[in-house]
């Protein structure tokens, strides 16, 4: 008898309990949820209500608000308007215009090279446009949304995971590598990936780093050039404290650093109806001297190939056209020369 009355007692005190245990379930729920809405943006009482539905009183939300502002006071703010709105701060909703105008900028990167892999560029995405104002989020949802059903599988996509598995996991990468300038034959060499760089101009990745397998020294591999990659982890290295992205880019011209050949001094004469495009800048190292005829002498250094050509500056340099002619170094204006006569010899005719 005493055992069926001490039962008896524990669900009476079970009954009284249950109904106060559902509240405080009911309200945890709430705070998550009006927490959720003010990190998104201000909020009055009457819209985090209508959010809430209409089992949750007016008095509820701004008992809960109370309990907020207690739990998040070094976030939680009442911003002073009529009907008051109240906010919680994070780094979304105070980025400065530029830092939200950078990210953006990130979202347009990664959507430009999602040629493959849709599923994590979408999720990445996703992650950039969560950082974005509601203002603007939808119209940048909108211009990823065809990831996956427009865009096709390339060789650097496909490379891609092998290439970070190496890089984050700090094991050497082997890999069959085809150079663009080359014997056109494929390769064998082994990588101990120092960083990734993207190309400024097409966006195209490249791993940087020593090989070890051929070279035995520091040299940039294009991801679509590579072919038949293993991650070899059961091998590991760590990046030194010598390697310097900023210092071995200095004289790049796109991605050919330190590791192919050295640095020459170019000079080239831009013709007066190039001026204007070239004073908008974004070209590293130059040096812009205006001529008394309008024309403009600009002289920089880029680092070379193994043949010892700037020919990424050659390509560059190719798509002004009649515009500019290459003065020094002499090789690079022979070649450049070379060019246009082959251009005049294959179309002039036409």
């Amino acid at each position: 008898m005493l055992a069926l009355r001490q039962l008896g007692d524990t669900v009476a005190l079970v009954s009284i309990q249950m109904p106060r245990l559902k509240d405080e379930w009911s309200k945890a729920k709430r705070l998550f949820r009006i927490a959720e809405l003010l990190r998104g943006q201000p909020c009055t009482v009457a819209r985090l209500q209508a959010q809430l539905g209409e089992e949750v009183s007016k008095r509820d939300v701004q008992r809960d608000l109370v309990t907020l502002e207690e739990l998040l006071f070094d976030t939680f703010e009442r911003l002073p308007k009529r009907p008051p709105q109240y906010v919680i701060r994070t780094q979304q909703n105070s980025l400065h215009p530029i830092e939200t105008l950078l990210l953006h900028a990130a979202t347009r990167l990664v959507y430009h090279r999602s040629d493959g892999h849709s599923n994590i560029h979408k999720a990445t995405l996703g992650k950039l446009e969560a950082w974005l104002p509601a203002s603007v989020r939808g119209v940048v949802g909108r211009s990823t949304a065809d990831i996956g059903s427009k865009r096709r599988n390339t060789t650097e996509s496909r490379n891609l995971e092998h290439v970070a598995a190496a890089w984050l996991g700090g094991h050497r990468l082997q890999f069959l590598y085809q150079s663009a300038t080359g014997s056109g034959t494929w390769r064998s060499n082994v990588i101990e990936t120092y960083f990734i760089e993207a190309h400024s101009s097409n966006l195209a990745l490249y791993a940087v780093g020593l090989e070890t397998g051929f070279h035995n020294a520091v040299r940039t591999f294009k991801l679509s050039r590579m072919k038949e990659l293993t991650v070899q982890r059961d091998t590991g290295y760590a990046i030194p404290e010598t390697f310097d992205p900023t210092a071995f880019f200095q004289n790049a011209w796109g991605v050919v650093g330190q590791s192919d050949g050295d640095s020459v001094e170019i000079e080239l004469c831009f013709a007066p109806e190039a001026t204007r495009r070239l004073e908008e800048g974004g070209y590293p190292n130059m040096i812009v001297t205006a001529l008394p005829d309008g024309s403009r002498r600009v002289s920089f250094k880029a680092g070379t190939d193994k043949t010892g050509l700037p020919l990424e500056v050659l390509a560059w340099v190719h798509t002004w056209g009649a515009r500019v002619e290459v003065l020094a170094p002499q090789a690079l204006r022979v070649r450049w020369l070379e060019d246009c006569r082959a251009v005049v010899e294959r179309y002039g005719q036409r």
